[in-house]
């Protein structure tokens, strides 16, 4: 089987870490696969790390190399990452040039929501726009609200992150959904997360979280509610720190800052292999967030790599929520803000076994659902039954 995947950015994004996995677990198996990026391809070296078994190449190439890419062989599956426009328009020449290639399309947002939040109007109101004036206030890194559902309609199917995003596909529309496939060797409760305690100067008393992931516009105002949280657990006489690994795009602290930052110690952009490691040496891993418009229709990229370490896991009760139980695989938080992690921290706290069980638990359901046995077996099967349309 002979697979491109397109997508919209180059490596450095959360979203190449799940195309990442997934073109090297079907190369793993027998797959021809290859990544096409915009641009700068060499990224998939600066940013993921491990094997690379596919072949990396940028967009013109996937259109002038392809013969080379898949040794003389047809292009049987495009899998397009998103609907963004800078993918449409790339599927939409692949196509017409390997008309017998099937298209897929991947949602992993809530595209429309991001749309709005970059032009600063109702997604009713862009869409009632003109498409001239569309291509004039959107760049081709967003969705286009003229072009994306026709490109939808046009899909021979559908891979979808989390079953919500279904609002936004045709109803007849086969589709699939695609959960990420996770190094369970890479990411395990094996991993001795006591070096990293050590050298970041901890103390065994103190209770530490982790975050690893970037702040930008949508999810600033969620990462501050850990900032906050770990204040307010310090005022209860509860010695939490924070771990913060990313980058911050936007100024998330204002003039609380120096306050806010009092408990928390930030190492910066990390290397993908030391990711496991900060994981690891949490004693509790938090997905802050609520049931809105933005996260009931993603699925963070961190939350299986949480599970997958054995640490007890606080997730908001939505997206991937949906699927674990309350204190028997994870913590659930009806609204995922800074007294709800609070909570989470003070139940822990008092009850080392209940953390244990629960990161043990966890360790379990990623097992189940993120094994790369697992989600390969669902993935070529869909595939075979889109071949097969």
């Amino acid at each position: 089987m002979n697979i491109l995947f397109v997508l919209y950015h180059d490596f450095s994004t959360s979203s190449a870490i799940h195309v990442h996995n997934f073109a090297n677990l079907l190369a793993k198996n027998g797959c021809n696969c290859a990544v096409a990026v915009p641009a700068n391809k060499e990224s998939v070296t600066e940013y993921l790390g491990g094997d690379v078994l596919y072949q990396p190449c940028t967009f013109a190439e996937s259109l002038e190399r392809s013969v080379e890419l898949f040794s003389g062989e047809a292009m049987d599956i495009i899998h397009a990452w998103t609907p963004r426009e800078n993918v449409r328009k790339q599927c939409d020449l692949l196509k017409k040039r390997y008309p017998g290639s099937k298209l897929i399309v991947h949602l992993e947002d809530n595209e429309e929501m991001i749309v709005e939040s970059f032009v600063g109007l109702p997604y009713d109101q862009i869409r009632s726009l003109s498409e001239e004036r569309l291509r004039f206030l959107l760049p081709d890194l967003l969705a286009s609200p003229y072009h994306y559902p026709l490109f939808l309609e046009q899909a021979d199917a559908v891979s979808v992150i989390t079953d919500a995003l279904l609002d936004f596909v045709p109803s007849h529309k086969v589709y699939h959904r695609l959960w990420p496939a996770i190094d369970l060797r890479r990411f395990s409760p094996e991993i001795d997360g006591r070096a990293v305690r050590n050298r970041l100067g901890f103390s065994e008393d103190d209770f530490l979280i982790c975050y690893v992931g970037s702040v930008h516009g949508v999810n600033a105002q969620e990462v501050r509610s850990l900032y906050q949280a770990g204040f307010m657990a310090n005022d209860l006489g509860i010695p939490v720190r924070l771990i913060r690994a990313g980058r911050d795009v936007v100024d998330f602290l204002g003039a609380d800052k120096d306050e806010l930052q009092r408990y928390v110690t930030n190492v910066g952009y990390v290397d993908m292999d030391d990711v496991p490691g900060l994981m690891a040496a949490a004693d509790l891993l938090v997905q802050p967030g609520e049931n809105d418009r933005f996260n009931r229709y993603r699925l963070p990229s961190k939350i299986p790599e949480f599970l997958a370490v054995g640490k007890p896991v606080a997730v908001p009760r939505v997206n991937i929520g949906l699927h674990l139980q309350d204190r028997e695989n994870a913590f659930l938080m009806e609204t995922g803000d800074a007294a709800s992690i609070v909570a989470v921290i003070r139940l822990i706290s008092n009850d080392r076994e209940l953390g244990e069980r629960i990161g043990a638990n966890g360790r379990t359901f990623a097992e189940l659902n993120f094994s790369e046995d697992t989600v390969y077996g669902k993935l070529s099967a869909f595939y075979e039954s889109v071949l097969a349309l």
